[in-house]
């Protein structure tokens, strides 16, 4: 009882129908979004490091 889903169920209703689809793909905004991303993360990584040794230097000092 296989069933064949790409098969019309009426063909003699069944219009021919085209269909075409352009992609664009802007590689440069693509390029500068990543990087700016991945600026974003390493300034994170790096001020989170830095205020832990902030607090631990204060720390030290009391």
């Amino acid at each position: 009882m296989s069933k064949d889903c790409c098969s019309p169920k009426d063909s003699d209703c069944c219009e021919e129908v085209d269909v075409n689809v352009k992609v664009n793909v802007d590689v440069g905004k693509i390029v500068k979004y990543v990087c700016i991303t991945a600026v974003l993360i390493v300034g994170i990584i790096f001020g989170t490091n830095c205020y832990n040794k902030m607090l631990s230097n204060n720390r030290a000092h009391l």
